[in-house]
């Protein structure tokens, strides 16, 4: 950055090169450090919010504590009111959202602090987040069932403070054990005993709890997902058995590796399910490298394979349902496929387009004469996952109506395209699995499996990264 930036190119910048970092300090005991460094962004360059906003709501469904986002929204929205409420507008969920928003407590912090420096405060969050690491085998601190580091001082002087964000969560854990869902669920469920250790986050579908419960004698970190049916009394019965039915099928198909495992599921007091906690998905991920591409391709083709054998079509495959379990020492673990089925057997109650990225759905879904959805729409949407490890971007952009004509006209572009160093045959893979004709694609995902091992194989060692 030159030193004639001016204040808005400087915050313009800082957003794009630290936007990533300081929204994970959010997450973490750099928080209100976080906080303050993007609210002076903000303040700094007044255009800049619509977009901070986005990525603020962008990580709700998938952050461990929405209190500390939302917290940040609500302190937006009262110096850039107008900005913040134009982008939850346009959120599908813009109710509850707005609600959160209007009745959480804003931060409050001294912004002209050390001169109100924009880069002086992105210095200071980075930093405080990233502290000299724990050495292997050498514990710092504890920490708490979630995975985040627990302090202990800091808790406690935040609760002695009376802070209001801490009284919240404590009330938020304890509305949600003593909720009916979460009572019957107790009861009902295959758990010895079963804990909520964070509060509830909205998510696809419906919300989560994080909890800690034991079965068959062992400790897990168990993620509780609760199904939101819809309004209409008849529309909520029909969905409430089609998301029952998915979850027999898929608790059935979760003996594959390439299946996100299902601990126990009901469909009482409404559709639930109890999966392992997951290191994030797909979405919240970046490019990475040809052979690494090719094998989670091959992986996830392995799986839908199995789903399709077994009559199952999978019918929502995207990046958010392309999930990881938790990093292991032997290295990073394979992606798994999650909410099997589910789009499947409910498509028909809901709005597919809420719990489906566009970018990644196959012609057939905005045009029925391309025929219906069934494996061969998992085969086109794999093609699309992969285009997005290749690249590290959705295969198409835009907004919904401009994404559909792209689909339905041009189809998706070559990888190669977007990455010039990409081999020819990434593209034939790629082109083939998303072809606009079902007639033009592999006709299964096994075949989308072979050619990947295939090109892997052939790879030469510098292209293997």
């Amino acid at each position: 950055m030159s030193s004639g930036a001016g204040p808005e190119d400087s915050a313009d910048s800082l957003l794009s090169v630290f936007g990533t970092p300081l929204l994970s300090a959010l997450e973490s005991d750099a928080d209100r450090a976080a906080a303050r460094a993007l609210c002076l962004l903000a303040d700094a360059d007044p255009s800049v919010v619509p977009a901070l906003t986005e990525r603020l709501v962008g990580r709700l469904p998938e952050a461990e504590d929405t209190q500390v986002l939302v917290r940040t929204l609500a302190t937006l929205a009262a110096d850039h009111t107008d900005a913040v409420r134009r982008v939850v507008a346009d959120h599908r969920d813009r109710k509850r959202l707005s609600s959160a928003i209007a009745d959480a407590t804003v931060w409050e912090f001294d912004r002209a602090a050390d001169g109100g420096s924009v880069l002086g405060a992105v210095r200071q969050a980075v930093d405080s987040q990233q502290a000299e690491p724990v050495r292997p085998g050498v514990v710092e601190r504890e920490t708490d069932t979630s995975g985040r580091t627990a302090d202990p001082e800091r808790a406690a002087d935040r609760e002695h403070r009376g802070d209001p964000a801490a009284v919240t969560r404590r009330e938020r854990l304890a509305r949600a054990e003593q909720s009916e869902a979460f009572q019957a669920i107790s009861l009902l469920g295959n758990f010895e005993e079963i804990a909520v250790v964070e509060p509830e986050q909205a998510v696809r579908y419906g919300s989560v709890l994080r909890t800690r419960a034991t079965i068959d004698g062992e400790d897990h970190g168990v993620a509780l997902r609760l199904f939101d049916p819809p309004d209409d009394e008849e529309i909520r019965r029909a969905f409430g058995a089609g998301v029952a039915e998915a979850l027999a099928q898929w608790d059935g198909l979760a003996v594959h590796e390439g299946i996100a495992t299902v601990h126990d599921w009901g469909d009482y007091p409404r559709p639930w399910v109890a999966t392992p906690y997951l290191d994030g998905t797909l979405a919240d991920r970046g490019r990475v490298g040809v052979e690494r591409a090719l094998r989670e391709t091959a992986h996830l083709a392995g799986a839908l394979a199995h789903c399709h054998n077994n009559g199952v079509v999978h019918g929502g495959l995207d990046p958010k349902t392309v999930v990881y379990p938790s990093s292991e020492l032997s290295g990073l673990p394979a992606p798994r496929l999650d909410n099997v089925g589910i789009l499947t057997m409910v498509r028909e109650h809901v709005q597919p387009a809420n719990y489906l990225d566009p970018r990644y759905a196959a012609p057939e879904y905005f045009d029925r004469s391309y025929g219906t959805v069934d494996a061969a729409t998992d085969v086109y949407a794999l093609g699309a996952v992969c285009y997005r490890l290749l690249t590290g971007r959705p295969p198409i952009t835009g907004e919904y109506g401009a994404v559909r004509k792209t689909i339905l006209t041009e189809g998706v572009p070559a990888p190669s395209e977007r990455e010039p160093q990409l081999p020819d045959a990434v593209d034939a893979i790629v082109r083939k699995a998303t072809a606009g004709r079902k007639l033009s694609r592999y006709e299964t995902a096994a075949e989308v499996r072979r050619d990947c091992w295939r090109l892997v194989r052939s790879l030469p060692s510098d292209e293997q990264s």
